[in-house]
């Protein structure tokens, strides 16, 4: 929990800070460096669903890890419940800005990326209605159930990162091609959600069950061996990528 939190909180700042502060300085194409193709000051609206894709993203990276704290939802319910509203919106948010910018502009990878982006926006609304549903209508166990695959999706994004990153870090850059369309581009298009949704799908039923030592065991063995890969690459990322960035644009947002 603490290696993905104090991860994905690197990420998010550094998402806010470089794409919010260069669009508010109105150097915008900036974001082109990071992604390509991204930004277009002549496509206003796709440029806008994007954007407000990123915003919402960084704010569900950083409350994701709250609302799974089981001590903070037992003790300060009335919290957990508007950080929970919260959460939703920015979901919904960064699900409709997602979809926003493939109808307007499509991705860079062709059709192929923009089923695979597609799916995964409109599981994300769809997760974060259910979950809002299922609040309000007293299931609990229905609502966490819920809650726990959005927040598999929305760790989506950070973990592609982190997978390109390793791939790349052990392969050189086998099956990248240029502008997304290598074999490897082509599974991860899928890979950085489907199986995030099948982890989420054991873990409600596991929950469920009492389990034996062996298993806790093995799971405490992955989680640990996670944990390390996880503060590796965010080290690496964040001095070759996304410190400086962030730094460019909280400068660009300042002057």
């Amino acid at each position: 929990m603490a290696a993905s939190w104090i991860s994905g909180a690197i990420f998010a700042t550094y998402i806010i800070a470089f794409f919010g502060g260069t669009a508010l300085s109105g150097a915008g194409e900036q974001w082109n460096e990071s992604l390509p193709d991204l930004y277009d000051g002549r496509a206003l609206l796709p440029t806008a669903a994007i954007g407000a894709h990123f915003m919402a993203g960084g704010v569900l990276l950083l409350l994701g890890p709250v609302q799974l704290i089981g001590s903070v939802r037992r003790s300060v319910p009335a919290l957990h419940r508007w950080l929970g509203r919260t959460y939703v919106f920015c979901a919904g948010v960064a699900g409709l800005g997602g979809l926003g910018f493939i109808l307007g502009r499509g991705t860079i990878g062709g059709p192929l990326m923009d089923t695979g982006f597609g799916i995964y926006g409109a599981l994300m609304v769809l997760c974060a209605a259910m979950a809002y549903a299922r609040a309000r209508a007293g299931s609990f166990d229905q609502h966490r159930a819920w809650a726990i695959r959005l927040f598999a999706l929305t760790v989506g994004s950070w973990l592609y990162r982190m997978e390109y990153g390793a791939w790349f870090l052990l392969s050189g850059g086998v099956g990248i091609g240029p502008g997304f369309t290598g074999w490897f581009d082509a599974i991860m298009i899928f890979f950085f959600y489907v199986p995030n949704l099948i982890v989420a799908e054991l873990f409600i039923r596991v929950c469920r069950q009492n389990r034996g030592r062996v298993i806790h065991f093995g799971a405490a063995t992955v989680l640990l061996a996670a944990s390390v890969f996880i503060l590796f690459a965010t080290w690496n990322f964040t001095v070759r990528s996304w410190g400086p960035r962030m730094i460019s644009g909280v400068t660009e947002a300042w002057l």
